[in-house]
């Protein structure tokens, strides 16, 4: 028998039309790792019969979750952030610039694993997800990626995919190297690391009598965004910032050409009051946590997201 191997396997992602209703149009997405999985606890009963023994267990809920990882781009980002946001606006022509701001709902996707080297093709769909969050953490010489935690309602083994004719989605890296910080407007030199996190609010309690134990919906909430910023402490700047609850501005350029850019914006924020700890002799190092929020800002979004390509999506 084969073993399936990683390096063969696929990953398809479409756009629902409703909730738990299966995709017809698939897209297969460069990935690094996918952690999506059905589960189902079972507990112990506490059922008496005479003896010590254990009953047989009673099972609970059903669940999808898990984290996918995928390589942060210009290209297949486009697809992961419509499925955070809905569509964008798209302006200029090719480059493209696509605007994804939060809206009030997003979209559910089918997502299936493709095991192709079995002797009989296996899939593993699942229905209903939405990504509950995302994060992602700027500098370093590391692989820049993106981390989608997903929630979804069911799964099934397949022997054919939603689609046998998807559109393969091509990759347009960008690297931690060709980032760049703007703070309250101006640029920031001495940053060494950027976390950034968007939690959606999904609601995942929904479970209905008569559902098989399935979620019978997963609505979104409240988004929230935050996230650290670490420096170099060179001054008092961001600290006074922090201590006296200034209101400021971030935003993340991550640009690998004139047609192939990443862009993360935050109009509003504040950082939480904090200072720098003395841990050793070297030089100090300070850290700051923040949260996004829309108040005012000129884009009506607590953050903003874009991609330059030169796909119109129309």
């Amino acid at each position: 028998m084969t073993q399936q191997k990683g390096v063969t396997s696929q990953l398809l992602i479409g756009i629902e039309s409703a909730y738990k209703t299966e995709a017809t149009a698939g897209f297969v997405m460069p990935f690094n790792s996918s952690g999506l999985a059905p589960g189902q606890t079972l507990s112990q009963a506490a059922t008496i019969t005479g003896t010590r023994n254990p009953v047989q267990p009673f099972a609970g809920n059903r669940d999808v979750a898990g984290p996918i990882v995928v390589p942060a781009d210009s290209i297949a980002m486009w697809y992961w952030l419509q499925a955070m946001f809905g569509d964008p606006v798209t302006t200029g022509s090719d480059p493209y610039e696509h605007e994804f701001k939060i809206g009030d709902s997003m979209p559910s996707l089918t997502i299936e694993h493709q095991f192709t080297d079995l002797g009989t093709d296996a899939y593993v769909r699942f229905l209903g997800c939405k990504i509950g969050s995302m994060n992602m953490t700027f500098g370093g010489d590391g692989e820049l990626v993106v981390t989608l935690n997903v929630v979804g309602a069911s799964e099934s083994n397949e022997t054919s995919s939603f689609d046998g004719s998807p559109t393969t989605v091509s990759l347009g890296r960008v690297q931690n190297f060709q980032a760049a910080l703007t703070e309250g407007g101006g640029s920031l030199s001495n940053a060494t690391e950027l976390a950034l996190n968007i939690d959606f609010g999904l609601d995942t309690d929904n479970y209905v009598i008569g559902g098989s134990g399935v979620r019978g919906s997963l609505p979104e909430g409240i988004v929230g965004v935050s996230g650290s910023l670490k420096t170099l402490f060179e001054d008092v700047t961001l600290l006074n910032k922090a201590i006296n609850s200034t209101e400021t501005s971030l935003k993340v350029t991550v640009t690998s050409s004139a047609s192939s850019i990443l862009e993360f914006e935050i109009q509003e924020l504040q950082y939480e009051r904090s200072t720098p700890p003395i841990e050793g002799p070297q030089g100090l190092m300070a850290t700051l946590n923040f949260q996004g929020y829309y108040d005012n800002g000129s884009e009506a979004s607590a953050i903003v997201a874009r991609v330059t390509n030169s796909e119109a999506h129309a």
